[in-house]
């Protein structure tokens, strides 16, 4: 959110042509190079981007030799239209790069994920349906539209993938809500534009057979599988198979939606049995607290749905909170609890140590630290999402019991794509490394994932700077970092992650700060 007065917003759109406004007025970006270069800086928001990676992901391998000055005049060029509108200081250089900082403005890209973040959390099918509904209005055309580069092209079928994500979500609230027409009316033309696209087939079969049109369905079937043979060489996957069998034995579809919620949900039950401790006790007794924590990913907001379930069920009224980072002020929050009442909460980390050992408190916060799944529940998560048996440990394997990280990988498996290791790869790495602050503090979790123990010494030894006590700190607050016995731990899918991630962006820069670990390490 923009910290900006209300009566002057400056907004950057790439959902679409890029653009950008200016108290409601559309500025010119230059170039389609230029705007390249400034794509690659919102991509990275309150990062640096060093100039090789402006020149790689704008040229690639067919850099010009004046490459570092022809990113200079465009550089130049924007700050310039910024400083027009009052940004003169947007853009902030360092030695070997540039960063936008991601203050000064608002993209619709960030909104978008904001509001489709708040669908998937919502407890009522209309709201969710018409918070999707806005998110996907915010679009306006093919992503970064007429950007050139490589760079430009992963964003933008980053950003396509996403907004498919999103339409599909919306038109499986749109069947539970009973819009079979509507739906059937916007799958072809989606279909058409994604047609190895297969949950795209399971809502429109689902559609076609809710509408009573059930020869169509049994077309579409036929369509499909003969269409999966001849460019994948396999045949439809469980899920649609299931839907085909239904359409064949013309069951009345009761169910709205296309999944049961609990068949997706596993594992967690001494977490569910001790909220059902807790719903059983004497409400006269005073406020109790569960408050769970752990690293991004883990299934935290997944967790306090089911437990809002499962209160529904009993009967029994409980408070939600998720995401308690974002609460402004938590001793206030606390105060402000009914006497009375059942909380749940989650949040990456435990509240202040104030709230802890406040004697008003005392014995009424539980706090629980979020574990990864056992290789078991993986197995039956990956199998709910129907996942190919033939694929099922390769992902348990990679996915390190990382609840966001198996859902992510079964779900690009059920629909192929000639990137889908590289995006699994970026997305997981987006969603649990975060937004290190500076391209150090990036190093700092690099060095974390390759070393068993990372002290400050090590990071004085392998990062040079000077600023080994402020990555340490930095890093012992991380949500995925854990204080050890001998130094900070970096287990889990974000170790794995951050090596490949690294080894694709820069192996030459991965070998040497593997070797600085190693004789470090050696000579202790």
């Amino acid at each position: 959110m923009s910290h900006l007065p209300q009566e002057v917003r400056y907004r950057f759109t790439v959902l679409g042509p890029p653009g950008f406004t200016s108290g409601g007025t559309r500025l010119d970006l230059g170039s389609p190079q230029q705007q390249a270069v400034l794509m690659l800086l919102l991509a990275n928001p309150g990062s640096f981007v060093r100039t090789g990676e402006l020149i790689d992901g704008l040229w690639g391998e067919r850099a010009p030799a004046t490459g570092e000055a022809v990113i200079r005049t465009y550089i130049s060029r924007l700050r310039r239209l910024l400083s027009l509108q009052g940004l003169g200081s947007a853009i902030v250089s360092q030695s070997g790069g540039y960063k936008l900082d991601q203050d000064s403005f608002e993209v619709d890209a960030t909104e978008f994920a904001r509001l489709v973040e708040s669908a998937r959390q919502a407890h009522n099918v209309e709201t969710a349906a018409n918070l999707l509904e806005r998110a996907l209005g915010l679009w306006t055309g093919t992503a970064l539209a007429g950007v050139p580069g490589e760079a430009a092209e992963h964003e933008r079928s980053r950003l396509e993938r996403l907004k498919l994500t999103a339409t599909q979500e919306l038109l499986r609230l749109r069947l539970e809500l009973g819009d079979h027409a509507e739906v059937m009316a916007e799958a072809p033309a989606l279909i058409e534009r994604n047609r190895l696209e297969e949950p795209l087939y399971e809502i429109y079969l689902l559609a076609l057979h809710r509408g009573g049109r059930r020869a169509e369905a049994l077309e579409l079937y036929r369509a499909v599988h003969d269409l999966f043979d001849e460019e994948l060489g396999v045949r439809p996957g469980p899920k649609l198979r299931a839907l085909h069998e239904k359409v064949l034995r013309a069951e009345d579809e009761q169910m709205p939606g296309l999944r049961e919620p609990d068949a997706l949900f596993v594992g967690r039950e001494r977490e569910r049995a001790e909220f059902r401790r807790l719903l059983a006790r004497d409400p006269a007794k005073g406020v109790e607290v569960l408050f769970f924590t752990g690293a991004p990913g883990i299934g935290k907001s997944t967790l306090l749905r089911r437990l809002a379930d499962d209160a529904a069920a009993l009967g029994r009224p409980v408070r939600v909170v998720d995401g308690f980072e974002d609460v402004e002020d938590p001793a206030a929050f606390f105060r402000r609890l009914p006497g009375t009442a059942t909380v749940v909460i989650a949040g990456r980390n435990a509240p202040d140590a104030t709230v802890l050992v406040d004697p008003a408190w005392s014995r009424r916060i539980r706090l629980r630290r979020l574990e990864a799944l056992s290789e078991t529940e993986s197995a039956a998560l990956l199998e709910a999402r129907d996942v190919d048996p033939g694929l099922r440990q390769s992902i348990v394997d990679f996915a390190a019991g990382n609840p966001f990280a198996l859902s992510l990988a079964a779900e690009v498996s059920r629909s192929p794509r000639a990137d889908a290791a590289r995006y699994v790869i970026d997305t997981v790495y987006a969603h649990l490394a975060g937004d290190p602050p500076t391209e150090a503090h990036r190093w700092a979790l690099y060095v974390c994932a390759q070393a068993e123990h990372t002290t400050e010494d090590l990071l004085r030894s392998v990062l040079p700077g000077g600023r080994s006590s402020e990555l340490f700190d930095w890093l012992r607050d991380h949500p995925c970092v854990e204080a050890a016995t001998h130094g900070l731990v970096l287990g889990g899918v974000l170790r794995e992650v951050l090596d490949r991630h690294l080894r694709w962006r820069d192996p030459a820069g991965r070998a040497r700060m593997r070797g600085r670990i190693s004789r470090v390490t050696a000579a202790r």
